[in-house]
Formats: C-alpha cells, sequence, structure tokens
C-alpha cells in the first residue's frame, strides 16, 4: 500500500482539483492513500453526483502507480528539493488547521523556522510609495530584532523589503511563492531568493518547474496568512491582491493589523478601509506585539496572565474615563465628538486624554483622533 506522505505528493500534483476540493476528497476518502486507491467505479459515482468533475476523474485515473510516485519523492530529495506533508510532524500546526492546507509544501533552507516561533506576514503593493518602503522596512526590522519570523510573498515592492530589512536586522523570514519552489518570481529578487534558499526559508505547495501563474498567486496567499498569527498590511489600493490576502487571514481567525495612510492617497485606499472594517490600526510594531501577546525580548507567546498587558477592567477607571472608552472602537474618533453630552471643556478632555494614553488605555493615531489600544 503506497504511504501517506507519497500519496499526498501525488494529490498536490493533480492539477485540476482546487484546494478546497482536494480537502473534501480527503475527507470524504479518509486519508490521501484511500483516495489514492480509489477504484474508477467510485470516482465515476462522484462525477455522476456532481462532487467531481469529468476531467479530474480523468486525471486521477491517468496518474502515477504506486513506484512512480515513490520514485518521484526521491527525485525530488535528490535534486534538493525536499517536501513536508500534513503526514509529517514537522508539517505547520497553524497551517495544519485552516480550511484548505497544501497538501505538499516544498521547502528550500532552514525547516526549523516552521517551528517553535511566531510569524507574522506582511503583505502591501508592488509598487509603494517611498513612505511604504519605509514603514514595512521599520515594521519588518523590529519586528524580527524580537525573534518574530517574517512572512511574505517574494514579490516586489512591500514584500522584498520586509523580507530584505528582516534580514539586515539579524531575524528570520520566509518566502512564500506562487509558483514552483525553483523559480523565482519576479526575476528582480532572484539575489533575494538565493540569500533566502541559503540562510532563511522559501515554501512553495508547488514542484519543481511549475511556472508561476497568475491564478496561483491568490492560492499562494492563504499560505502567507496561514503560516502567522498576525497580518500586517502597508499600502494597498482599494482593489487589490493584498486584500485577499487580509480576507484570506479574517477567514482563518488571524488577527489583521493596517498601517493608516493619507486621505486621497490611491495607495492608502485599501488600508484605510481595512481600518474602517475593523483591523487594528498600528502605529508601531509594539502595537502588533502587544495585540499578540508576544515577549518584546524573544518572540514567544507570553503566559496568558501576561498575554495582553493590562485592559481597561484591571485599572482603576473614573467615570468620565469609563465613558471616553465606551465611545471609542478600533475606528478613530475626533475629540470633537468625544467631547459631545459631556459637561468638560476642551482642555480639561485633552488633558484626560494624555493621561489614559500614557496608561496605554488608548492610541491616538493621528493628531486629534483616537482609538482603543
Amino acid at each position: 500500500m503506497i504511504e501517506e506522505r507519497e500519496a499526498f505528493l501525488w494529490l498536490g500534483r493533480l492539477r485540476t482539483l482546487s484546494p478546497v476540493m482536494r480537502q473534501e476528497l480527503l475527507e470524504r476518502f479518509g486519508s490521501a492513500a484511500h483516495f489514492f486507491q480509489a477504484p474508477e467505479s467510485e470516482l465515476m459515482a462522484l462525477v455522476a453526483d456532481g462532487q467531481l468533475k469529468q476531467e479530474s476523474m480523468e486525471e486521477i485515473c491517468a496518474t502515477e502507480n504506486e513506484e512512480e510516485v515513490r520514485r518521484l519523492a526521491e527525485n525530488y530529495l535528490k535534486r534538493g528539493f525536499p517536501f513536508l506533508t500534513p503526514a509529517d510532524p514537522e508539517y505547520p500546526e497553524l497551517l495544519r488547521n485552516i480550511p484548505d492546507p497544501p497538501v505538499t509544501l516544498f521547502y528550500r533552507g532552514r525547516k526549523e523556522l516552521l517551528s517553535d516561533t511566531v510569524c507574522v506576514g506582511v503583505v502591501g503593493t508592488r509598487t509603494p510609495s517611498l513612505y511604504g518602503k519605509e514603514v514595512a522596512g521599520r515594521f519588518a526590522s523590529e519586528l524580527a530584532s524580537t525573534g518574530i519570523v517574517i512572512v511574505s510573498g517574494l514579490a516586489a515592492g512591500i514584500d522584498a523589503e520586509a523580507h530584505k530589512n528582516a534580514i539586515r536586522s539579524g531575524g528570520a523570514t520566509i518566502g512564500v511563492l506562487g509558483g514552483g519552489i525553483d523559480i523565482c518570481y519576479p526575476q528582480r529578487n532572484f539575489g533575494l531568493y538565493q540569500e533566502m534558499c541559503e540562510s532563511q526559508l522559501v515554501l512553495s505547495e508547488y514542484a519543481p518547474g511549475v511556472a508561476p501563474l497568475a491564478i496561483q498567486f491568490p492560492l499562494r496567499n492563504r499560505i502567507i496568512s496561514g503560516l502567522s498569527e498576525g497580518l500586517l498590511v502597508v499600502e494597498a489600493r482599494k482593489r487589490s491582491g493584498t486584500l485577499i490576502t487580509a480576507d484570506a487571514a479574517l477567514e482563518q481567525g488571524r488577527s489583521v493589523y493596517s498601517v493608516p495612510g493619507r486621505l486621497g492617497d490611491p495607495l492608502s485606499e485599501g488600508t484605510n478601509n481595512l481600518i474602517r472594517q475593523g483591523a487594528l490600526c498600528v502605529m508601531e510594531a509594539a502595537d502588533i506585539l502587544e495585540d499578540l501577546g508576544v515577549d518584546l525580548k524573544r518572540g514567544k507567546r507570553r503566559g496568558t496572565d501576561a498575554g495582553r498587558g493590562k485592559g481597561p477592567n484591571s485599572q482603576e477607571l473614573s467615570k468620565e474615563e469609563r465613558q471616553i472608552l465606551d465611545k471609542l472602537s478600533l475606528v478613530p474618533v475626533h475629540v470633537d465628538e468625544l467631547l459631545q453630552d459631556g459637561d468638560g471643556n476642551l482642555q480639561d478632555m485633552l488633558s484626560l486624554l494624555l493621561s489614559m494614553e500614557h496608561r496605554a488605555l488608548i492610541h491616538q493615531p493621528m493628531r486629534g483622533y483616537y482609538t482603543l489600544a
């Protein structure tokens, strides 16, 4: 009988099956090995019920036998393209629990970056402004210097800035490709790709030689967010592939962080809209670390008692402070709105807000606007 690991490799090579369909078939047959050995009559019944496409059945029936799959696995290893599957204990636990995990994960570099670490994804536009590059670099550097592993897509723009600055800070980073593990796209990042294959980690669910087609990049994005405990978005247009990654993160139950930008700037429309929809507005790396409950020195998760710092309920609050907190959320609120229905004046309000900000109860993302910390 074929080994489960080899059956996963075979399953990942079926190009007519989407990740969701693969997962549905795995649940139906109980294992990749049982699916590999399913009789043609059972597959035809699935086609008749509309649960499997005719082209998929034909591809399944035309694929390799057990010995060919075994030789294929050995060949990948000889060529320097090892891989992980859900059958391997080293397969990342966070990724294993998303709705449509990759059934094969080819890698080059330091596999140990997938275990015992906290990962944060950093994504954004491929054509960033100087501001976007600076902000992405600063966040990636500060997070990586604490032991956080930076995950991104090795694309041009924000992705490349995140990877480069994580490395410069002496930290670690993981790149997830949208094509074969041996193909760097775009070519301008080839030097970075080579460096990461040697000293960091590069991943792909696609086997060597698979071209980086446009349809594969949105699928790649679910792996970036799936590996990460939180996702930081730096500069994104109103409609962009970056927001696909943010959607995937939300579906997977991950925290989404957004860097605010200038009103009216097309590169800030996506990030500002994320904040409006409930993403956490972040101004510095400490905002992310505090939300995740991560030790600032080691990038390790703190215990429950220290997890998210002192919240409003753990401090002595005055009546006025509680009223302010009741009016705030993650969406910035102007001080004038906080004055409404109150008896105080502007000067008293500003003094109170300053005190609350110093105690990390609230945050001022921009002058005169406040959010919950």
